[in-house]
């Protein structure tokens, strides 16, 4: 068999979105050469550590050497004016001293530093990708390591089985220079200065063996039906499909170009957007701007927009100063009831409402977000609750006939609202009813029962009612909150009239925090360690704050009794 030859950066398109990539390797359609703020980071970076690398560690050159290579590669296309220009370089320039004072200390054996090309083969392909660094250890033996100027740092266990991760080990591997000598691969994450090491397992390999084949199966399907003949042959199919077999429709299924997109934050940076069938109406178009002005707009989701009401400063932390927030285990365990709901109530797919495959679907998904549990017990107590949350959930809202396939599932939106703010987030599900319109249902994990009012008052699910209307184009009848942690669900409405006022309220905060932030970026100094216009504001979460031990209201907050976290008890 031919080994299909395919790079890494194609299968990441691809798994990120399938219609991306149709857009751009099976229709060859030119990308709208976007230049973003976060790419030309990463690559002022990248490229600066290359250069630094390559003038060797005899002597280690100066600092003043590696900031003079950042002002070099620096490219100020795609930051939206000067503040933010200045306030992306000087970030940088800490991540580089930082980065520096550990590469002092430390004086690591770099051997490698050219962005060397390696391969991996599995069973259908032969898969490329570029190495950063390579060290050669005292043993002799190598380790990879690349670079990554993302705000999230990988647990071991997620980067053992990450696809890049694995694709560079075996690569290296394989590369005759090496002599299958490399015993682990690294990634660096820079913004927090820290360095994840793996060896990947056997199984690890394998599993990332089963992902890259796999998508190298759909990749062929996709190119495969992009053929004149094959769509003409769907066409007819499609046609046909009310008096086709289920044996013939899963073996040719009709897909249409909008349901190979994946819809996510990253659509709004995509070079393909003007060309996507998913977005047949473009936030820019709702809110009547050119590019230009619309993209000036402040980005919000409802939980950024609720950490800013909460406290400013913890908001700060996150949103300007690029510093994550610690795993925390309610994290996970959210995440993975989520998913859990999407497997049950996909709208394609299987359709297999019994409680045990309910209950597989939550075993799988738990495995999959291990981050933040303490211990094994605490991982159990979670698993536990988790299960118990489901049964209870399946009895009352599954079993005996209540079930239904979803209409959709974790709907993205983006949405602007007044002259500062573009909303966007995930709508949970949405159902459609037997009179032809909508509910909207949107799921709750947290430990604290809400009252009728409340959800009457709820400005997340008015968003998500106004997202639906306008951008969604669905009519929307009732909304419900099913909080699993009760077993309850609480009926609400909403209507058109409500919408001004939300639409005014976050218009203003949109407009404050932009004000805030052109005035820190041009007014705040990187060595101080606070700023006046983000100051802190204590709140019922303070106790689980990553940012406590440095925050000037700790004493006061230590003695409140009031405030708690948000951790199970």
């Amino acid at each position: 068999m031919d080994l299909t030859k395919i790079s890494l950066g194609k299968i990441k398109t691809f798994l990120q979105c399938p219609l991306k990539y149709k857009l751009a390797y099976v229709n060859n359609h030119p990308a709208a050469q976007k230049t973003g703020a976060g790419l030309n980071f990463y690559q002022a970076l990248q490229t600066t550590l290359q250069y630094f690398h390559k003038e060797g560690m005899n002597p280690i050159p100066p600092l003043d050497f590696l900031l003079q290579l950042l002002e070099r590669n620096w490219d100020s296309r795609g930051f939206k004016n000067e503040d933010e220009d200045k306030q992306h370089k000087e970030q940088a320039r800490e991540i580089l001293k930082n980065f520096y004072e550990s590469y002092i200390r430390e004086k690591p054996p770099v051997k490698f530093s050219s962005g060397t090309m390696v391969n991996f083969k599995t069973k259908r392909c032969l898969v490329s990708g570029r190495v950063d660094r390579i060290d050669q250890l005292p043993d002799g033996s190598y380790e990879v390591i690349n670079y990554k100027t993302g705000r999230s740092v990988m647990q071991p266990a997620e980067l053992a089985r990450d696809l890049q991760a694995v694709v560079l080990h075996q690569g290296t591997n394989a590369h005759k220079r090496f002599e299958r000598k490399v015993t682990k691969v690294s990634f660096y994450f820079l913004r927090r200065n820290r360095k994840v090491s793996v060896t990947p397992s056997r199984d690890d390999i394998k599993a990332v063996s089963k992902l890259i084949d796999d998508t190298a199966v759909a990749i062929r399907r996709l190119a495969k039906g992009n053929s004149l003949l094959y769509k003409a042959f769907l066409g007819v199919l499609g046609k046909m499909d009310a008096i086709l077999p289920a044996c013939c429709r899963r073996r040719f299924p009709v897909v249409r170009p909008e349901d190979l997109a994946r819809r996510g934050p990253l659509c709004s940076t995509c070079d393909y957007l003007s060309l996507c069938l998913a977005w047949p109406v473009k936030p820019q178009d709702l809110a009547a701007e050119p590019p230009e002005k619309y993209d000036e707009r402040l980005r919000l989701s409802y939980s950024k927009l609720g950490s800013y009401k909460r406290c400013p400063r913890a908001w700060k932390k996150v949103y300007l100063d690029d510093i994550s927030p610690r795993p925390r285990p309610f994290f996970s365990f959210g995440t993975a009831i989520h998913e859990t709901m999407e497997n049950l109530y996909a709208p394609r797919g299987r359709r297999d409402p019994s409680l045990r495959y309910l209950l597989k679907c939550w075993n799988a998904a738990f495995k999959k977000h291990p981050k933040g549990y303490r211990d094994e017990e605490e991982r159990k107590r979670y698993f536990e609750h988790g299960r118990k949350m489901l049964e209870r959930y399946h009895r009352d809202f599954v079993a005996e006939g209540k079930y239904s396939p979803a209409f959709a599932i974790e709907r993205y939106f983006e949405i602007p609202m007044g002259e500062n703010a573009v909303m966007t987030g995930y709508i949970d599900r949405i159902d459609r009813l037997e009179d032809g319109t909508y509910e909207i249902l949107d799921y709750k994990t947290e430990p604290t029962r809400r009252a009728q009012e409340q959800t009457d008052r709820d400005d997340q699910l008015t968003i998500y009612f106004w997202a639906a209307q306008t951008f969604l184009r669905l009519p929307i009848k009732q909304l419900s909150l099913l909080m699993l942690d009760f077993g309850e669900r609480q009926v609400t409405t909403r209507r058109e009239e409500d919408m001004p006022k939300v639409v005014a309220y976050i218009d203003s905060i949109a407009a404050e925090i932009q004000n805030n932030i052109r005035r820190h970026q041009r007014e705040h100094s990187p060595g101080e360690p606070e700023c006046a216009l983000f100051p802190p504001r204590k709140n019922q979460y303070c106790r689980g704050c990553d940012h406590l031990d440095t925050c000037s209201l700790k004493d006061e907050i230590l003695a409140d009794q009031g405030i708690k976290s948000m951790e199970y008890e």
